[in-house]
């Protein structure tokens, strides 16, 4: 495999995928911070939520982008643990992995800021790429 500038090990990118999968939420709570002047509902968060996504369609990205990073983390830490297990080569599952956060990272910001279809095309790519990372993992604990 060829080298790569940086790598995170294995667990270490475990360790990183928490605060990643908890981006959109920390920026959601600025947002909604901001939207609502301070006033952050802590008796019914969810029903602002719904009032605030119904008002912002970045605030609504956001919910949705968190949802699927939620959805992401399910498949892709068993997928890591998979390929440790089974023996492929840490330096490849390092690779994998360290590209999967980075997808999923460029998925956040695109997510946040589309405005168009082609951005939206875009952060699609990066979804089905990290998926394809995923799926790679999952194949080579499979066939290891």
């Amino acid at each position: 495999m060829a080298p790569v500038p940086f790598r995170v090990s294995p667990y270490m990118a475990l360790f990183l995928t928490v605060p990643l999968v908890y981006l959109p939420f920390g920026i959601r709570l600025g947002l909604k911070i901001y939207l609502s002047s301070g006033k952050v509902d802590n008796l019914a968060p969810r029903q602002q939520d719904e009032r605030l996504a119904a008002t912002s369609p970045a605030y609504a990205r956001l919910r949705a982008a968190e949802a699927n990073m939620y959805e992401g983390l399910a498949i892709f830490a068993p997928a890591v643990l998979a390929a440790m297990q089974a023996g492929v080569p840490k330096e490849t599952v390092s690779s994998l992995a360290t590209a999967w956060l980075l997808y999923r990272f460029v998925f956040i910001v695109i997510y946040a800021v589309q405005f168009n279809d082609a951005m939206g095309i875009l952060r699609s790519l990066t979804f089905a790429v990290s998926l394809l990372t995923t799926s790679k993992l999952y194949y080579m604990a499979a066939t290891q």
